[in-house]
């Protein structure tokens, strides 16, 4: 049945082409998705590429194959295809296309399998290969400026009656830090760097955590905390009992009221967790997928950046987390929320007099660099000092440090505390 229709669709495309070239325009068309006609198209790209028209004589001339020239023009002669319906065509070819790489990957992994490969390393591949196939996206990038206008009035005036409700964007719930990123925003990736021990995955919980309470559907993938830490983690925050008298069962007879308290705060909350420790792009990309199709997705943190693989690591360090940073990215415009990605620094600034962070100092730093659209650094001189947010890098807006609160206890980062305000 899908070999009839694509056989249909195909023909359509191609008569459309030859009839009325300029309805192509603006309409991803990609040679993968057709099976007799694949030449033909391809041959048109290169065809328009050198500046030529492409049409039955060009085409020809270009695939140099016997008796090509009369096929189009029984194509041209026997089609009734209409141009108005060519995005319908090229959705059915794209699908067909999908589906049956996904036939071919899975046939390919029980084959690899069956021959003894590696459980993991077959899983990844596959996972890989299926979601280049399904990752295309069908929405239109091709705008008139009117068309542009009209959607910069839509969202400007959504942004506008949305003032009363705080705004759009998504909050951090530490209100100076909102000010400055003018909240996050979906397609956004923000990265938060910091050294070890500072409160990289402190912070994402804290944001992760204010954002389900706002009712907003959140994800995290933990590639360095197991599910249970980063429960005693919330468990903490919201009991406002230290995370080690929790760890250790340190526990008063008046604590469990609280601890019961905590547990009903957050049991409703929409939190989905993955940790599994040895992570590829693939499965970050996957299983935010999944969690937006069951459901809906409107966050994701990734704790943390450089401990998730490439699906095939080149051998160079920084080509393999520059992959990672384009994918984190890519996951952001795809499934269409923000992505914070949490991040290590390198201990160069500990040498300086001023020892707070910059973004140069991020492992591996040049195409992180370049793909997030916020980097946010920690940093914390002690308990008795305000600590600080250096915004380094914001594509919307400007930059600037931002002074807060960290309590230690319950690893949590908040508004800047009364007893801060005269340090601020």
């Amino acid at each position: 049945m899908n070999q009839t229709k694509q056989a249909k669709y195909e023909e359509a495309v191609v008569h459309i082409l030859l009839s009325r070239p300029t309805a192509l325009a603006g309409h991803e068309i990609d040679e993968q998705w057709f099976s007799k006609w694949r030449p033909v198209i391809a041959a048109a790209k290169a065809v328009a590429a050198a500046g030529n028209e492409p049409d039955m004589v060009t085409l020809a001339d270009h695939i140099k194959r016997p008796g090509l020239l009369q096929e189009l023009n029984q194509i041209l002669r026997n089609s009734h295809a209409a141009a108005e319906n060519l995005p319908k065509y090229l959705a059915g070819l794209r699908s067909i296309y999908q589906a049956a790489h996904v036939q071919q990957t899975l046939s390919s992994a029980l084959a690899e399998l069956q021959g003894g490969a590696d459980l993991d390393e077959v899983l990844a591949r596959m996972m890989q290969s299926t979601l280049s196939a399904v990752a295309t996206e069908s929405r239109n990038y091709n705008h008139t400026i009117k068309q542009a206008l009209g959607q910069f009035v839509d969202e400007l005036e959504a942004a506008f009656e949305s003032r009363e409700t705080g705004g759009l964007g998504l909050k951090t719930g530490i209100a100076a830090l909102d000010r400055v990123l003018g909240s996050m925003h979906p397609t956004d990736l923000v990265v938060v760097g910091a050294r070890p021990a500072v409160g990289k995955t402190a912070f994402g919980l804290s944001v992760l955590l204010n954002l389900a309470k706002a009712g907003k559907r959140v994800g995290i993938i933990s590639t360095e905390m197991a599910v249970c830490q980063l429960i005693l983690r919330a468990a903490s925050a919201n009991s406002g009992i230290a995370g080690t008298a929790l760890r250790d069962a340190n526990l008063k007879d008046s604590d469990w009221p609280n601890i019961t308290a905590a547990i009903n705060r957050i049991a409703h909350l929409d939190v989905r967790i993955f940790d599994k420790p040895d992570v590829t792009i693939a499965d970050v990309a996957l299983q935010a997928k999944a969690w937006g199709i069951d459901g809906g997705l409107d966050f994701v943190v990734v704790d943390y950046l450089t401990r998730v693989k490439p699906v095939k690591t080149s051998g160079n360090r920084t080509i393999d987390v520059g992959e990672i940073a384009i994918g984190l990215k890519n996951i952001a415009r795809q499934i269409n929320i923000p992505v914070m990605a949490l991040a290590q620094l390198n201990r160069e600034s500990t040498k300086r007099v001023d020892k707070r962070p910059t973004m140069a100092e991020l492992r591996d730093s040049g195409v992180i660099e370049q793909e997030a659209d916020q980097i946010l650094l920690l940093h914390r001189d002690d308990d008795l000092a305000p600590a600080e947010i250096i915004v380094d890098k914001n594509r919307h807006g400007e930059v600037a440090t931002v002074r807060c609160t960290y309590l230690p206890q319950t690893m949590q980062w908040t508004n800047l505390a009364d007893r801060y305000a005269d340090a601020a």
